[in-house]
């Protein structure tokens, strides 16, 4: 799971101050709820890898991720 955690980095660091592009789709409640439990290194491989394009994708999935992730620590 960390290999997870620093693709995301590196991909964040490689992203730059633009982000213009993304989509910035609202998310579902089930969305979020399973951002909170990759924020927490609870999801499954399976549910992590269906996960990790989505945030990738999506300006506000990947604020809800940061903001998680911020709570957690």
């Amino acid at each position: 799971m960390n290999n997870d955690f620093s693709i995301l980095a590196q991909f964040l660091e490689n992203l730059g101050p633009e982000v213009s592009g993304h989509s910035s789709n609202p998310l579902s409640d089930g969305q979020v709820e399973l951002i909170k439990r990759f924020a927490q290194g609870k999801l499954t491989d399976a549910e992590r890898e269906g996960l990790l394009p989505e945030i990738l994708g999506n300006e506000t999935a990947l604020h809800t991720l940061v903001s998680k992730l911020e709570a957690e620590s």
